[in-house]
């Protein structure tokens, strides 16, 4: 019984495997968190006791949020793959400092607007 090598395949070499899972792991987390923060923003704007404008402004906000948290964990989920491909890696400490303080500000006015 022969293996075949899947297509795309490289080789486990160092630490390649354990870079590439962690890499996707990571990349699951920022998925789970900008799901997680699209869905507050459906649930704000559906069960808001009001459910007026000022809900539905800060539903979209949380939303948009949301969808802003995927899109940053998507490009940099390929960014470092492409790193690790390469045989290189730099840390993101701009974009993700940038990314996760943007977010909370978007959080913190769908807040304000609801209060």
């Amino acid at each position: 019984m022969s293996r075949e090598t899947p297509r795309g395949a490289a080789p486990n070499t160092g630490s390649r495997a354990r870079d590439h899972l962690a890499n996707e792991r990571t990349y699951l987390a920022w998925l789970r968190t900008g799901i997680s923060m699209a869905a507050l923003g459906v649930a704000v704007a559906k069960f808001s006791p009001d459910r007026g404008l000022h809900a539905l402004v800060s539903g979209a906000i949380l939303i948009c949020a949301g969808l802003l948290v995927s899109a940053y964990g998507t490009a940099r989920y390929r960014s470092v793959g492409r790193q690790l491909d390469g045989g290189v890696y730099a840390p993101a400490r701009f974009g993700t400092v940038t990314a996760t303080t943007l977010i909370s500000l978007l959080a913190l006015i769908a807040v304000a607007i609801l209060a």
